[in-house]
């Protein structure tokens, strides 16, 4: 592998049965993100402006056709493949970001022709959007009523503040510190849900969370769970774990008793479509629930330590740097073929050889913390007009 002169973030693609991707410099821990560096006022300024330059959108016309993947990083960075991995192009730059402030960019979803990507943390924050992978929008057409399109500072293009997404039957779905969101009808409409509700719910403990992440558990149930940390002082338990039943419009705070007792604290959650399956905080045990979040079964011990959770078909893949597992169910696991790189795997099981896919420069000026690729999402798309 040839050496670069600054740091290089890379794109791995895997060969043999199937097609799989490795999303370089992803952490799926939920770390605390490092304060924001202090910008000048004049580069802060640029950053907003360049949002304000993105069209409005709330009238995609989705023709799912065309296979693709969609990889994002901070800045608004986008990558597009048409060729199963092969090949890449960035299709959009925002401006540069890190772990805080308007352009931090670390989630992509995808659902019935649509991707949407979720830029900006803490606020302000952009949902972006592209039915053929090549021009992008904001998602809302600006009309939505929400509390953060308002104020001196505010835009037409405002979303509450988003740490990830999630996305499933046309529906799209944020999760923040406090304020969930969603659309169910790719940015007509958009509404929210304040967790700050379940304050006024008489449990042992007091509620407070942040870094609140929703998943989409299947069509089968149909339903969005969503997790954050648990940052009360008395009785705190591994996390706290909310249901939405109605695409993200409403949330049930849960009571996982098994998690409370058994798991320290929540380093992911994922779901297959069948079965969600939790790991802590070092990846060394997992937890499984096989009715979308309502009962729990573990500890199983996974036989890692500090890897990333991913489904690979219909598999649950934990990735590390000293050594990778596979199990179909959650509950027992086997070991995966040496030299797979760290990150997020997508893709279909098998495949033992890797090779670099793409590699791009990161941002250094104005930045902190790392620039690499954060999610990446395939999907069907419209052709391109261009």
């Amino acid at each position: 592998m040839m050496e670069h002169p600054t740091p290089i973030r890379r794109l791995f693609g895997l060969c043999l049965v199937g097609i799989a991707f490795a999303v370089r410099s992803l952490s799926t821990m939920p770390v605390e993100a490092a304060p924001s560096s202090k910008e000048p006022p004049e580069v802060l300024q640029a950053a907003l402006e360049r949002r304000a330059e993105i069209p409005l959108g709330g009238d995609f016309k989705p023709n799912p056709t065309i296979p693709m993947l969609v990889a994002v990083g901070h800045g608004g960075r986008v990558l597009l493949s048409r060729d199963d991995g092969q090949t890449w192009k960035q299709v959009f730059w925002g401006f540069p970001g890190s772990d805080h402030g308007p352009w931090a960019t670390k989630s992509v979803v995808y659902t019935n022709g649509v991707f949407v990507v979720a830029i900006g943390w803490t606020s302000p924050t952009t949902w972006l959007a592209s039915d053929d992978g090549e021009r992008w929008r904001h998602l809302s057409d600006g009309k939505a009523n929400l509390p953060e399109m308002k104020g001196p500072d505010a835009t037409a293009a405002v979303m509450p503040s988003t740490w990830g997404l999630a996305a499933g039957k046309g529906a799209v779905v944020s999760g923040g510190s406090t304020v969930m969101a969603a659309s169910p009808d790719l940015g007509k409409s958009i509404t929210t849900f304040s967790l700050s509700s379940c304050k006024n719910d008489p449990r042992p403990r007091k509620f407070a969370t942040h870094h609140v992440r929703p998943i989409y558990c299947g069509d089968e149930s149909g339903r969005f769970l969503a997790i954050g940390n648990d940052r009360s002082k008395d009785n705190p338990v591994f996390g706290n774990l909310f249901a939405s039943d109605d695409l993200g419009k409403t949330w049930r705070w849960m009571e996982p008793r098994l998690l409370n007792e058994k798991c320290p604290n929540y380093g992911d959650m994922i779901s297959n479509g069948r079965a969600v399956l939790l790991v802590d905080t070092a990846g060394a045990n997992a937890f499984v629930s096989a009715d979308a979040g309502e009962n729990w079964e573990g500890p199983f011990p996974t036989g890692t330590d500090r890897a990333a959770a991913s489904v690979v078909g219909k598999e649950f893949w934990l990735v590390g740097s000293k050594g990778s597992r596979a199990s179909v169910d959650g509950k027992v696991w086997r070991d995966l073929p040496k030299g797979i790189p760290s990150g997020e795997i997508l893709a279909t099981p098998g495949g033992k050889t890797w090779h670099e896919a793409h590699a791009f420069e990161p941002e250094t000026e104005h930045v902190h913390r790392g620039q690499g690729l954060r999610d990446i999402v395939f999907g069907l798309a419209s052709p391109s007009a261009g």
